[in-house]
């Protein structure tokens, strides 16, 4: 048999083999979101998700979307081209047959899901055609030009739009040669600067931008409704460039996204061995026991589902999607996509490191083990899969059993743990693995580098980190203080043994 004629052969088996291929996990099921959802620390118990029929009953959305490109790399006649484009599903499903099949597809959902937030915006369209406003916001962008994270859509033939923030805008890493590394976090581009930027820009254009564009999504993203009062609400209040100051101020690698603060924003993940970890987000908040629970986080964080759950009783405990940016409600992405992202996302493995074994590093790692860290960060997970107690949280017996509790804390700010939508009271114990590609630590990325981790200086109130706005006030970096006292040559092979893990 000719390889041309096997290769049909093998085309003409794919319907076979999706038919044989186990079915697609429901993303949510009534007897799956109980002991999902972590306990709040300001409510008590854990928010109200939406029901099996609710959820189901949201729209679905599939549809294809197309690179966007910084101006001197874009094809000719390429913005003609999508004109002519009529809309189409981003992934037929139909033809999902291999365990390669899915973890392809789960590639362009990383790449191109459909945005279900600021999608259109005439603006923001012209300014990702503006080389300066480019340069300045450093987005990631590929060798052949491709800006990471944007995306054009075509929900009608004729109309092409501008959509942000796929997965690939906070989860592609950029190494100094310009590869791109699918799962670490981005720490190149400066979300928290672009935002403040946005917000003058927004200022300047007029008061009824500034309201639409940032106040008022302000006032729904950091909203926490069981605290009374709320402390990020006076926020979207302050002038605009109070509110530009303050993301300013965001160091790299963090991100003020969707359910944090303003002020408390929130070291972004590295989704490679995302599989091995039985908490998502930094506080915890969610359990991951089996792909599905993957699948759910996805469509909250991504689909911003999470609009709709109810955290409490009173009237206000649900967010307003048409002040998110969602003015047509919630949409959902279909399971099979869901599928196909999580199998990706457990599918990315780690680059190569460039930090070999040395004798250096060898005695670092008797260091670790002799300091006693390996009881948090225990190999070869380098985490022990627990969560911590954010400082001030003392939590009644009842929550302290539902959750795989180490009875301390950090001493870390709590305040992510403690005044934002995610505030379980802990915090996760992080994997060290990949610790060489980090350019933030602690989780809200307030230390630079591992050196200033381990510097006695960061405690003081005139401290600086490397990882700073120039305009960020000094202040100590408190907590964490394991290995402070370690002689000067041990913490040396201590993290040249943490860079090679």
């Amino acid at each position: 048999m000719s390889v041309r004629m096997f290769a049909g052969a093998l085309a003409g088996l794919a319907p076979v083999l999706a038919w044989l291929a186990p079915p697609v996990p429901k993303t949510w099921s009534d007897n799956e979101i109980p002991g999902y959802r972590l306990p709040l620390a300001g409510l008590g118990k854990a928010p109200a998700l939406i029901s099996e029929r609710e959820f189901y009953a949201l729209p679905e959305v599939n549809l294809k979307t197309y690179p966007v490109y910084t101006p001197g790399s874009e094809p000719a006649h390429y913005m003609e081209w999508l004109k002519e484009q009529d809309p189409k599903p981003l992934v037929d499903v139909s033809k999902l047959a291999t365990e390669e099949d899915w973890i392809a597809a789960g590639k362009e959902v990383f790449y191109g899901r459909e945005l279900p937030r600021f999608t259109g915006s005439e603006h923001s369209l012209q300014m990702i055609r503006d080389p300066q406003v480019l340069a300045a916001y450093k987005l990631t962008t590929s060798r052949d030009g491709v800006l990471v994270g944007l995306r054009y859509v075509v929900h009608e033939k004729g109309k092409v739009e501008l959509g942000t923030d796929t997965c690939a805008m906070c989860h592609v890493h950029t190494l100094p040669d310009g590869t791109l590394i699918e799962g670490p976090a981005n720490t190149k581009t400066p979300f928290g600067p672009l935002m403040g930027d946005l917000t003058r820009r927004y200022a300047k254009i007029s008061p009824q931008m500034l309201e639409e564009r940032r106040r008022k999504h302000m006032r729904e993203d950091y909203r926490v409704p069981f605290l009374k009062p709320d402390p990020n609400l006076p926020l979207a209040d302050l002038p605009a460039e109070e509110i530009a100051r303050y993301y300013d101020w965001h160091p790299l690698g963090v991100h003020g996204r969707t359910g944090t603060s303003l002020r408390y924003p929130v070291k972004i993940a590295n989704l490679i061995g995302v599989k091995d970890m039985k908490y998502l987000d930094r506080t915890g908040a969610v359990r991951q026991r089996s792909i599905t629970d993957l699948m759910r986080y996805s469509t909250l964080i991504g689909d911003v589902t999470d609009a709709l759950t109810h955290y409490g009783g009173s009237p206000d405990s649900t967010l307003k999607p048409e002040n998110m940016g969602m003015p047509d409600g919630v949409k959902r992405t279909p399971d099979a996509l869901l599928y196909a992202l999580a199998k990706y996302m457990y599918s990315l493995k780690p680059p190569e490191n460039p930090n070999g074994v040395s004798e250096l590093s060898r005695r670092g790692e008797r260091v670790f083990q002799k300091a006693g860290c390996a009881s948090c960060h225990t190999p070869p997970l380098y985490t022990n899969n627990k969560l911590t107690l954010a400082l001030g949280y003392d939590p009644p017996a009842e929550i302290r059993r539902q959750v795989d509790l180490l009875p301390l804390t950090v001493g870390t700010d709590p305040n992510l743990a403690l005044t934002t939508r995610k505030g379980t009271g802990f915090y996760r114990v992080p994997s060290l693995r990949m610790i060489w590609l980090d350019a933030c630590f602690l989780h809200d990325g307030s230390i630079g580098t591992l050196e200033e981790l381990f510097d006695q200086r960061r405690l003081n109130d005139d401290f600086r980190s490397s990882n700073w706005s120039p305009t960020a006030p000094s202040h100590a970096v408190k907590g964490h203080t394991f290995g402070l006292n370690l002689k000067a040559a041990d913490k040396s092979a201590l993290i040249a043994f943490l860079r090679t893990l």
